[in-house]
């Protein structure tokens, strides 16, 4: 794919658990922190700073992080702002990650949207975007098998 198509990620995957489930595992710290494997300092809340230490065997490089959250709509939307890969944050434009839950048939719908890469240094956005995508891919697979086990 050209540098200059890597600008979002969008991944769907149908939860079998109800939505405020996967809410609740999305937004309360302590829940987040438990598939997201990470250490969170801090609360989920609109404009907040919220700092965070991976825990995950997959991480490579430095583990600490930072997200604002933008938007919290109950059970509906849940979004933030970061800096993939974190390393030149102060260099880089920031993403937006966006976790949208709709109801279908008892279960849950969650799309994950990821953009702003166009924001990303030409020298990083490749490997930011391709470490994401594939890092999506294993963290919204840990939140299912955690939204299903305790629903």
């Amino acid at each position: 794919m050209p540098t200059s198509e890597l600008t979002k990620i969008e991944k769907k995957v149908l939860i079998r658990a109800p939505r405020s489930r996967v809410w609740r595992a999305l937004t309360t710290p302590s829940q987040f922190a438990e598939w997201f494997s990470a250490e969170v300092q801090g609360s989920f809340v609109p404009g907040e700073r919220v700092n965070m230490t991976s825990t995950h065997p997959l991480c490579t490089g430095d583990p600490h992080f930072y997200l604002i959250v933008e938007r919290m709509e109950p059970e509906s939307l849940f979004s933030w702002r970061w800096h993939p890969g974190a390393a030149n944050a102060a260099e880089d434009g920031s993403t937006l990650v966006e976790f949208r839950l709709a109801e279908v048939e008892n279960e849950t719908l969650l799309t994950l949207t990821e953009s702003g890469f166009d924001h990303i240094l030409l020298s990083r956005r490749a490997k930011a975007f391709e470490g994401n995508e594939h890092g999506w891919d294993v963290q919204l697979e840990s939140l299912t098998k955690y939204a299903e086990k305790a629903a």
